[in-house]
């Protein structure tokens, strides 16, 4: 059995080929195949006969046809050597993509598309994909190869101690590794904003950095042994891990985080700190899920 494939969800808007591009990229770099899925969910009922008037029904057959080979074309240009196929489904978006999820090593889908408004806005179709995907999901906005120097500009992940965010760690390790780029791991000692109230006896900063430095170095050490060639960069900070894990994805090409954190349990729903970077961050964003939802891919008995 070869590499699980790369799913990409169209909807024939500009930023659904920008994460075309970047599915396809990725797609390259891990020798999987690409997967361009279009899903249009037609209404049951318009009329009062209780069936769709066939026109409808061809118009919008022939849409999502147009909107799959333009994103197929989109995805070969320059990329020859992936292998690319196309499905249409007449289900929903998230039910179609959330079923693809469970044979896939990754989701990737645009920040908003044609029903958008605001970009910075992930949108219901994005937070669902997110939350209950069996697979990593990245979330692509405004991204162009041609302006990321994949062997500068690092991959960034977020590191709390979690099972979580070790499944976070595993996955961008990976995308530093295939992309000969640096990886940049920040580590929040505290979610709370410590700024606020009155201090506590042995939770001063300058106390505790050293400890935090030491639990992160401890963290990192597995993967750092797997990925000998990646340069990693240790970030550790006294609170805030949203402003951090933003400050630091300015400069970069990818940011990897975990579905939820320290306060979160296996099947819960995005994280504060997830959702925050999710709909803030100006690169491309991999949300990794929990090791339990992972598990029904990993585990998949072979039919």
């Amino acid at each position: 059995m070869g590499p699980l494939p790369t799913i990409v969800g169209v909807d024939g808007s500009a930023a659904a080929l920008d994460a075309v591009r970047w599915a396809a990229l990725d797609a390259r770099l891990h020798l999987s195949d690409l997967l361009v899925v279009s899903a249009t969910s037609l209404p049951k009922v318009l009329t009062g006969l209780g069936v769709l008037p066939d026109t409808v029904v061809h118009q919008a057959r022939s849409e999502t046809d147009r909107i799959l080979s333009e994103a197929r074309e989109t995805a070969t240009r320059g990329t020859a050597t992936v292998t690319v196929d196309t499905v249409s489904s007449e289900a929903s978006a998230v039910s179609t993509l959330l079923e693809l999820s469970e044979t896939a090593r990754m989701v990737v889908i645009a920040t908003r598309g044609l029903g958008g408004t605001e970009q910075r806005s992930l949108g219901s179709i994005g937070f669902a994909v997110t939350t209950h995907a069996r697979c990593p999901v990245t979330v692509v906005r405004g991204w162009t190869d041609g302006s990321i120097d994949h062997s500068i500009q690092p991959v960034v992940v977020g590191v709390d101690g979690t099972k979580a965010s070790a499944a976070a760690m595993t996955s961008a390790f990976e995308e530093a590794d295939v992309r000969s780029a640096p990886l940049t791991a920040v580590h929040s000692w505290s979610d709370t904003d410590l700024s606020i109230g009155f201090p506590i006896r042995g939770m001063e900063w300058p106390d505790n950095r050293r400890a935090a430095a030491d639990h992160l170095a401890r963290l990192l050490e597995p993967h750092t042994r797997l990925h000998p060639t990646v340069s990693v960069r240790s970030v550790v900070v006294k609170d805030k891990p949203v402003q951090a894990l933003l400050d630091h994805a300015q400069g970069a090409q990818l940011v990897v985080i975990g579905s939820h954190g320290r306060g979160g349990y296996a099947e819960m729903m995005l994280g504060s700190t997830s959702r925050s970077v999710l709909t803030r961050a100006h690169c491309p964003v991999t949300v990794v899920p929990s090791p339990g939802r992972l598990a029904a891919v990993t585990h998949r008995p072979i039919m």
